[in-house]
């Protein structure tokens, strides 16, 4: 089986990965101030209080381990073109 490896643009997509995840975060840090300051702590309705504590867990929880995954994904791009031309090369 032949497969062929494009370096540039393969590391091109793990930068681009990185990038997409940076700008998430920034966007995400953004969003939650913006939920703290419309939402502070003490409004005592059942709507302020389940947005409220549903995005804490969002923003807690899922949002970092997704953002992990990009980029382990990122990561194991570099290293397969790493492997991928050591492997070529001997």
């Amino acid at each position: 089986m032949n497969i062929t490896i494009t370096p540039g643009a393969a590391t091109q997509d793990a930068a681009q990965i990185d990038s997409i995840v940076s700008n998430i975060e920034s966007s995400m840090e953004v969003l939650d101030a913006a939920i703290k300051r419309n939402i502070p702590d003490g409004i005592e309705t059942t709507w302020s209080e389940e947005v409220r504590n549903n995005w804490e867990t969002y923003y807690s929880n899922d949002v970092p381990a997704a953002m992990a995954d990009m980029k382990q994904s990122a990561t194991n791009l570099r290293m397969a073109v790493e492997k991928a031309l050591k492997y070529s090369g001997q």
